[in-house]
């Protein structure tokens, strides 16, 4: 015997369309039947029993339709609920993470905005400061101004002196050296 001797046939896979063309097939057995219910010659209350396809099961059907549709929607749902609990493993807690930052924004926001106004009121403070003190550069200009005038009439007045004093020397030398000659000393 060959290989392909000893084997089983291997069982056809059937897909959902042929599993609903058979149960809308009429069921094997019964008088007059073609298999067919559009060329059936009976009425449609005996050649259509498996019409309905999730209401009649028999042996010759093991994968009916039913059958195949809640398997793969069972594995649907287990599918989707791992998928779910998945995702709930990422979005719960970036959900999370983002109220944590958002309130977090929030708050540099605000303090920022109160940094801003008290930075704007010491602006004010320094600006009013800036105003007295070129209000007292002005008085120190008049003065220094002041100081000017009184140094200038100063340096006339030590020129008056300087002058004073070079008539009094000449005034006051002559005669000296005059009555220098007859001291002995």
């Amino acid at each position: 015997m060959s290989d392909n001797e000893n084997e089983t046939p291997k069982k056809k896979i059937k897909s959902v369309r042929d599993i609903i063309i058979e149960s809308i097939e009429c069921e094997p057995g019964i008088e007059g039947c073609t298999a067919d219910p559009d060329t059936c010659p009976n009425g449609p209350n005996k050649c259509d029993k498996k019409l309905s396809m999730f209401g009649y099961y028999d042996d010759t059907i093991k994968d009916s339709v039913e059958n195949v549709l809640c398997n793969h929607m069972g594995e649907l749902n287990k599918t989707f609920s791992a998928s779910a609990r998945r995702w709930e493993m990422i979005v719960y807690p970036s959900l999370f993470a983002f109220i944590l930052l958002a309130t977090y924004g929030f708050f540099l926001i605000y303090s920022l905005t109160n940094d801003v106004s008290s930075v704007a009121e010491e602006m004010r403070s320094i600006s009013h400061n800036m105003h007295n003190v070129v209000i007292h550069m002005d008085t120190q200009t008049n003065t220094m101004k002041e100081m000017n005038a009184h140094v200038r009439n100063m340096g006339m007045s030590v020129n008056q002196m300087t002058h004073e004093v070079a008539v009094m020397n000449n005034s006051i030398s002559r005669p000296m050296q005059f009555m220098n000659q007859f001291t002995p000393w």
